[in-house]
């Protein structure tokens, strides 16, 4: 068996931070990759393209017409550079006119192309999105202080359009900094936990519940989760999911880079632990069919199972409901992982940003702090699942092994937890 995967990659970034504003030129990879496979294994050689030709007899007849198309484009997104710049510029003064001190902005476009040719199929898959990640720094009566939110789009025109939304998110964290000072500690102890609808919380499952369930670890025996397939491990209305088709405000695709049609995968159905998550290799390993979540970084990359857009299914409710009967708990707005166990589910994140409830209702922020638990505790703690889902895309990727960031995306409405554990970071 062998197969031969070509890709086109055009990325461009804007930045500024207190230096000043930074336009990186629009960068343009091209390569491919064929793999191998012989008796106890499989290679893969990649080689990149470095000019405008595909060199002759690189390529196979089939495979080098198409990847002559699909390298064909030259450089697309410079055309649009500075009214990109125009947007980035307008928000750090519509930052400052708020009362913020500073506002660091990155702005990364990425149009990605993609030709699978296998022994049974031919496929080609189109990538693009415009991401913004944006943070307000402000001083206040308790220092200086600072908020981070980001945003996607399907592409930079459209990012472009939605400037006056991104003016008005910019100044609603600046009034937030200013309003929610001073800031209270981080409390200590097990309490009642709340994750907004498409916030940062969402990384949350991704680890917790996506790592575990990827093929590659279910396969070695590595996975708390794959230990008790077609277990409980929650109330009936838990439902997570992978799935690379939603593309609202998301990762989408339509195939993954083996050629697979995308599928949504149920990680955990109705409580029950599901179905991991294959590429190819782990699907024959686990006697199973690949379900289009084999995932390069690159053509450099060989396939892995990866996630995609990591879902918590909406219920019923909303994030205020939730909190109305709490007398007192945690608003958690912004998680990033500090350590995984996959074997054990045991974990840790750092609460960036997270405000007290009171009476059933978010106060005052709390300092940075360490969330802690086990997956399968966690799991069974959560009481209730708004309806009010919301998508947010990560703009810093996912890492798994060597293999560099991968662009990801999470998906939740509110989700409560009777119980989790916190302790103050810092």
């Amino acid at each position: 068996m062998s197969d031969w995967f070509v890709e086109r990659r055009e990325v461009s970034e804007i930045i500024h931070q207190p230096s000043g504003l930074r336009v990186q030129p629009p960068t343009l990879e091209r390569g491919y990759a064929v793999r191998r496979e012989f008796p106890g294994g499989m290679e893969q050689l990649w080689t990149e393209v470095a000019r405008d030709t595909l060199p002759a007899g690189a390529l196979p007849g089939e495979v080098a017409s198409r990847a002559r198309e699909l390298f064909t484009p030259g450089l697309e997104l410079a055309e649009s550079t500075g009214a990109t710049e125009g947007v980035v510029r307008r928000l750090v003064e519509r930052a400052r006119e708020a009362g913020a001190a500073h506002l660091d902005v990155l702005l990364r476009e990425v149009d990605q192309r993609t030709l699978f040719v296998g022994d049974d199929r031919h496929v080609t898959d189109r990538r693009r999105y415009a991401l913004i990640e944006l943070k307000t720094h402000a001083t206040t009566a308790s220092g200086t202080e600072e908020l981070w939110r980001c945003a996607a789009y399907p592409d930079g025109e459209r990012l472009r359009a939605a400037l006056p939304e991104l003016e008005s998110l910019v100044e609603r964290m600046v009034r937030l900094l200013h309003e929610s000072t001073p800031v209270g500690p981080c409390p200590t102890g097990p309490m009642p936990v709340v994750f907004p609808p498409g916030s940062a919380s969402g990384c949350f499952f991704h680890e917790v519940c996506g790592h575990p369930m990827e093929g590659d670890v279910v396969a070695r025996g590595g996975s708390y989760l794959a230990h008790r397939l077609g277990q409980r491990v929650a109330e009936p209305f838990v439902s997570i999911s992978d799935d690379p088709t939603d593309g609202h405000e998301a990762l989408a695709y339509e195939w993954d880079d083996e050629g697979n049609p995308s599928r949504p995968v149920p990680l955990i159905h109705a409580g029950i632990i599901g179905s991991p998550l294959l590429d190819a290799r782990s699907a024959r390993e686990l006697g199973h069919s690949p379900n289009g979540h084999g995932r390069r970084v690159g053509f450099k990359h060989p396939p892995l199972p990866r996630m995609a857009h990591t879902r918590v299914e909406p219920h019923q409710g909303n994030l205020e409901g939730l909190m109305a009967d709490l007398p007192q708990g945690l608003l958690v707005r912004h998680l990033t992982p500090r350590h995984m166990n996959l074997l054990s589910g045991d974990f840790s994140f750092y609460v960036i940003e997270a405000q007290e409830i009171r009476d059933g209702r978010p106060g005052r922020r709390v300092s940075p702090g360490i969330l802690g638990g086990n997956g399968l505790e966690a799991l069974a703690s959560i009481d209730a699942v708004g309806a009010d889902s919301q998508n947010l895309f990560a703009t810093r990727g996912c890492r798994k092994l060597d293999h560099g960031p991968l662009p990801v995306s999470f998906g939740q409405p509110a989700v409560r937890f009777r119980q989790l554990h916190l302790r103050p970071w810092r």
